[in-house]
């Protein structure tokens, strides 16, 4: 049986539906403040607001079923909606917002670099441009060429679709309120939930990412930012070559810490298990606690590292150390890590589907492979680059 929230949401959506989405709506105080819904410009761009499919549903779909009246963006590798309140830059962020407000007005010539609020229209055309660079910078780091998955024969032979890996685009919801958030959660996933979620969306080959602002106490632009950066990391990672079986988790948490502190450092996000998400302590800079770590002898190593199998498996120190590893490894061998990484997600049986087995040693073996390195002498190396490269406070 449904919760008692799903029926009388289901029971006001009968009663006052929602208008029909519209590509350009007549009246112009819902059109977009940024693009103004131009066909022209959003055609030049390769976006559009709606309607689109979405989940395990449709943008219209949403809207109606739960009597929300959410915005909807759709860009070259993702769809993405919800509520993004009204935000006031903060002085110590203006020149920051105004660099980015500046190449947004490249493509959108409304946009006013010097703005001082961003409304919702702005806040999700950020958020889309900052996740398709960040979608660049994840293909990068993987040693993924950008025509690697535009070969439809090649895809079809290996299992892989064009988005990294996945056959349709990766997806970000993002809402106000926590008892909505938990409806949605219902409705589509079956699963009364108000944390941060990934989801593998089998139906459509997808990968999903929503979140709460009122359950996360996100009131901050850049904390959005790195939440929805940490999930998506997740999830560009997992379907690189087609997500078909668990990658390690120090891999996969590592990266995902890594990315979202290349970003900014003050909002860092914990995964926990199922796919959820929690905080963890305050600490803004890792790397002299790292250090501190690594002087005492206390840090994981790699060969420990490797054989945790879940998120439950991971402390606190040990969320630190995966990021210290990737940071190192990208550092240092980003080209190695690219083939090295590569070589995991694209394993295959003797019957040619994949295989995420006997994880561990193909891991060892990696490692001697690609960097040349034992795990004993990848934890050498790593301690040695964290005693020169990290601060001590």
């Amino acid at each position: 049986m449904k919760p008692a929230i799903t029926t009388l949401f289901l029971f006001l959506a009968s009663l006052c539906s929602l208008p029909a989405q519209e590509a350009y709506p007549k009246k112009k105080k819902n059109r977009c403040t940024v693009c103004e819904h131009d066909s022209s410009i959003m055609e030049a761009s390769n976006i559009n607001h709606g309607p689109f499919i979405f989940g395990r549903s449709d943008s219209q779909r949403i809207m109606d079923d739960m009597v929300w009246q959410p915005i909807w963006m759709e860009t070259k590798h993702y769809r993405l909606g919800g509520d993004f309140p009204k935000w006031k830059i903060p002085e110590v962020e203006r020149k920051i917002y105004r660099a980015e407000l500046s190449e947004l007005q490249k493509k959108y010539p409304k946009v006013n670099p010097k703005t001082r609020t961003l409304d919702k229209w702005h806040r999700i055309h950020l958020l889309a441009n900052r996740m398709e660079r960040f979608y660049s910078d994840a293909r990068a780091s993987f040693g993924c060429s950008p025509l690697e998955f535009l070969d439809e024969g090649k895809n079809k032979r290996r299992g892989t679709g064009p988005y990294l890996g996945e056959k349709d685009k990766y997806e970000i919801l993002v809402v106000d309120e926590r008892t909505l958030y938990r409806e949605y959660m219902t409705l589509n996933w079956g699963l009364a939930y108000v944390k941060p979620q990934r989801w593998n969306n089998v139906d459509r080959d997808c990968l999903w990412f929503g979140l709460s602002l009122e359950q996360e106490e996100i009131e901050h632009d850049r904390k959005l930012q790195n939440i929805v950066i940490h999930g998506l990391a997740h999830n560009l990672l997992d379907g690189y070559m087609h997500y078909s079986f668990e990658l390690p988790v120090w891999l996969t948490e590592g990266y995902a810490h890594w990315a979202e502190r290349e970003n900014d450092p003050r909002y860092t996000t914990f995964c926990s298990v199922e796919g959820s998400l929690h905080e963890g302590k305050t600490l803004i800079d890792w790397r002299p606690e790292v250090r501190k770590l690594v002087r005492k002898n206390e840090a994981a190593s790699f060969a420990t590292l490797i054989r945790r199998a879940s998120f439950a498996e991971i402390g606190w120190e040990d969320h630190l150390i995966c990021w210290s590893k990737m940071d190192f490894l990208l550092e240092t061998k980003p080209k190695e890590f690219g083939v090295f990484l590569t070589e995991i997600v694209s394993r295959r049986d003797k019957q040619g589907y994949p295989d995420g087995s006997n994880m561990d040693n193909v891991q060892r073996d990696g490692f001697k492979k690609h960097f040349g390195w034992t795990l004993n002498k990848a934890e050498e190396k790593w301690k040695e680059w964290v005693l020169v490269t990290y601060p001590t406070k």
